[in-house]
């Protein structure tokens, strides 16, 4: 296999569809009420999957970058520092902006509810335990990063046995996702159910969305192994082209319709699973705009939200709130999303973040480099 960044630029066009997708969905709520709510609900509610497609490809990156690690606790705290560094202080940033842009300013914090669920959501706890999965956090979208630290945690956990990080890994899922709710209420795929745990931090340990990512972490492994390629080019553009297909077939046809691995998540593990197969045998052609969207994609699924609310909040205040809640909204709240994020990723994750992890790397005394992921085969090129 080619050992060349390009190699993922595959990853990084799912990671800009992804939050491209989850964008719309929530720009669909400016017509909420209205005549031309079906029709927007029926083509952007499915965009919700590009949750579901970050959790699969957070797994595989993570077994991706994580091929030659050793498992020493040096390894281990670096894993960890990078993953901290790259989504807590953005996070909070973006969680602070909310709560003052949006939530009312200094005055959200005059009241303890709104103190509480502010202090939760930036030590990424369910303010709500029990409603599932959205916790009812003070950033509208923070409950997916909460899940994102637990699978950081648990993985990095796994790495420290080493030559049993799987089976710990696999046992781990095991007791927690399947076993401990089998016990408790019966088990079964559904995200919004919730098992009643005193301690809340439990509805994501238990949670089935757990599964998406130890499939993106299967799909990682596979794509290492020199034997997991096809033989043609033209077979991989047949399994590129199937995989995709089915995809889009089962999510925007109305075969699968709300969040979860038996939902819009098992259709969306077989197209990474595609993707990942016919990528060792051909280039998958993505073009720089989908490349550059696929680097300020966390920044535009953090910050979105507060472009939409302060872009409808100016539009009414200025007597124009018919064109706050119309399809000409979801276009312009959009474009102007891009830029927002655009900065979002320049000053706080190239910026703010690079200079947390510098920092916890002195702190800790770690080495700043992280072992390359191992060189495999030469791809045989289309």
């Amino acid at each position: 296999m080619n050992d060349t960044p390009k190699n993922l630029d595959w990853i990084q066009l799912l990671r800009g569809a992804a939050a491209v997708l989850v964008v719309l969905t929530h720009a669909r709520y400016a017509l909420l009420g209205g005549d031309s709510w079906p029709l927007a609900n029926q083509l952007f509610m499915p965009g919700a999957l590009g949750v579901d497609l970050f959790f699969i490809i957070s797994g595989f990156i993570m077994c991706h970058s994580t091929a030659s690690a050793d498992g020493s606790p040096g390894d281990v705290a670096r894993f960890l520092v990078r993953r901290f560094a790259r989504v807590r202080p953005v996070y909070a940033v973006a969680t602070l902006a909310s709560a003052l842009l949006l939530s009312g300013g200094i005055d959200y914090f005059h009241h303890a509810g709104n103190r509480a669920t502010f202090w939760h959501s930036l030590a990424m706890l369910p303010a709500q335990p029990h409603v599932m999965p959205y916790f009812t956090l003070t950033l509208l979208v923070g409950w997916t990063l909460e899940f994102e630290m637990y699978f950081y945690l648990v993985y990095a956990g796994s790495m420290l046995f080493q030559r049993l990080r799987w089976f710990v890994l696999g046992a781990w899922v095991l007791l927690t996702v399947i076993l401990a709710p089998l016990g408790r209420r019966g088990f079964d795929m559904d995200i919004t159910r919730d098992l009643g745990y005193d301690w809340g931090y439990l509805s994501i340990v238990t949670s089935p969305f757990v599964l998406e990512f130890v499939a993106g972490v299967l799909i990682g492994w596979l794509y290492r192994q020199s034997w997991f390629r096809l033989r043609s080019a033209a077979q991989a553009w047949q399994v590129l082209g199937l995989g995709v297909a089915f995809a889009l077939w089962s999510l925007y046809g109305g075969v699968q319709v709300t969040h979860g691995p038996a939902d819009f998540g098992w259709p969306l593990m077989l197209m990474v699973l595609a993707m990942a197969l016919a990528s060792k045998t051909v280039t998958i052609p993505v073009p720089p705009l989908l490349l550059w969207l696929g680097a300020i994609s966390y920044s535009l699924y953090l910050t979105h939200i507060i472009t939409q609310g302060l872009l409808t909040r100016w539009l009414e205040n200025h007597d124009m709130r018919q064109f706050a809640h119309s399809w000409g909204f979801m276009f312009i709240s959009t474009a102007v999303a891009l830029p927002v994020a655009a900065l979002s990723h320049h000053y706080l994750e190239q910026g703010l973040s690079n200079a947390v992890r510098r920092a916890l790397m002195r702190l800790l005394r770690l080495p700043a480099a992280e072992p390359a992921p191992a060189p495999a085969r030469q791809v045989r090129r289309a």
